[in-house]
């Protein structure tokens, strides 16, 4: 599986990450990535660092068609932006994905039709999207997701012991996976002894997605997705039969719509699986590259310990220059044009996040004309549009909490000589496999 693939990471990838440039990765060093190579995107070098990928695709080809597939990347933030204003044309049904062929070219993996009951929330399309994000947007505002301050603040202290206690540690598994599993688990009302069961379902799980995994693998992660559903029904059942007043977090919100006949269960269980694994998964990737960051980083710790409410603006620094999410997908159920690139229907069009989120080349303007359109912060880490990431405020809130609380209680933070960092390989999600990381107690 994955962790055979996992890379050691250059220590220059995070060379000019926070301090307002960022270079052109590999300039001088690297051969240029082919266009015409359908290959390139599953290659070790660019799954180990995209980056000069995504300034290629943004100078060259802003709407990049993998050579002899109906899949095409999106790069630039214009287009982006009006493909997801562009539903009817750019659906948000996960109608198929792209997986290893055995030679290192993607291939297509059927997931469902358009319009099948299992896309839900984040892949579901309108009018459906807005009922679905109806009955959960109070829940995760941010005024409402602050009340979990308390909650998470005693998470991350529980597992920051662990950390300072022991001085050397794999970030990730120690702290990085943990405590955004243990949030996961009280915001939904889930038992937090289940965090180490959910964290490694939802790892499985997970290369479905990354884009590397073969056909012949995709049993073990299917199995996974299966196991994780049958769990959440299990625990919806339970929420419904509970009296109101024993039920908790958001499992009480779906078994309170289920009997107002606002959501129904097979719905409830599939946005369920939604939350626990993007909540898992978003916030591990953020976590261990905001700790990496900081542990190349001497100087911005020492910023950020003087000055804590620094902190906020740092993590959106991180979220713009290395964030999560690589590309979310759409479908196109009808011929259309982008950027005056004709896409057949039925194809895959991969609105690739991060490379928006990469300096514009030379001599374009890619700002919106409505400044309102960026939202609160000038990054695409979240998404864009109807489809904004929902759980974005619990992620920047764990994040806060954790960078705050890691510095307060340190004065130095570094990576393990000797032992460098590893990524899972995955086209979709910049996760760490490990962090190996050295703490000095404060």
């Amino acid at each position: 599986m994955w962790v055979a693939r996992e890379k050691r990471m250059a220590t220059s990838y995070y060379d000019t990450m926070l301090n307002g440039t960022q270079s052109r990765a590999g300039e001088g060093d690297v051969m240029e990535p082919d266009l015409g190579d359908p290959r390139i995107l599953l290659r070790d070098d660019v799954l180990d660092d995209p980056r000069m990928f995504h300034d290629v695709l943004r100078s060259k080809a802003p709407v990049w068609q993998i050579p002899g597939q109906d899949t095409f990347l999106v790069s630039d933030p214009v287009l982006i932006r009006e493909a997801v204003r562009r539903p009817a044309d750019f659906s948000s049904n996960l109608v198929s994905i792209l997986h290893d062929d055995g030679t290192g070219c993607p291939a297509t993996f059927a997931m469902a039709r358009f319009g099948d009951p299992v896309h839900v929330l984040s892949t579901a399309d309108q009018p459906l999207h807005a009922r679905h994000r109806k009955l959960l947007q109070s829940h995760l505002s941010p005024a409402t997701v602050a009340g979990l301050e308390p909650a998470i603040t005693r998470i991350v202290t529980e597992h920051l012991d662990a950390v300072i206690e022991a001085g050397e540690v794999d970030f990730v598994a120690t702290f990085g996976d943990l405590v955004p599993a243990r949030t996961v688990c009280e915001l939904i009302g889930l038992p937090p002894q289940d965090a180490p069961w959910l964290v490694s379902t939802v790892s499985v799980l997970g290369a479905l997605l990354d884009g590397v995994t073969k056909k012949a693998e995709m049993g073990p992660p299917v199995e996974a997705a299966m196991d994780l559903l049958a769990y959440i029904e299990a625990r919806v059942d339970e929420a419904v039969a509970a009296p109101p007043t024993e039920r908790s977090g958001l499992l009480g919100v779906f078994a309170e719509g289920i009997g107002a006949g606002t959501v129904d269960r097979g719905e409830a269980r599939d946005m369920l699986l939604v939350l626990v694994s993007a909540g898992s998964e978003t916030t591990a990737s953020l976590l261990a590259t905001a700790i990496e960051t900081l542990a190349r980083d001497p100087e911005l710790q020492e910023r950020l310990r003087r000055d804590p409410a620094r902190i906020p603006g740092a993590i959106e620094d991180i979220l713009r220059a290395d964030g999560p999410f690589q590309f979310h997908y759409r479908a196109t159920p009808r011929d259309t044009t982008l950027g005056g690139v004709p896409i057949p229907a039925n194809s895959r069009v991969l609105l690739m996040w991060a490379a928006a989120n990469r300096p514009a080349p030379d001599g374009v303007d890619d700002e919106p004309a409505d400044a309102v359109d960026r939202g609160p912060a000038p990054h695409f880490a979240f998404g864009k549009g109807l489809h904004f990431c929902i759980g974005a405020p619990v992620a920047r809130l764990e994040a806060r909490i954790a960078l705050e609380q890691l510095l307060a209680r340190t004065t130095s933070v570094a990576l393990t000589p000797g032992r460098l960092p590893t990524r899972r390989p995955s086209i979709f999600i910049r996760r760490h496999a490990t962090l190996p990381i050295t703490v000095t107690p404060d």
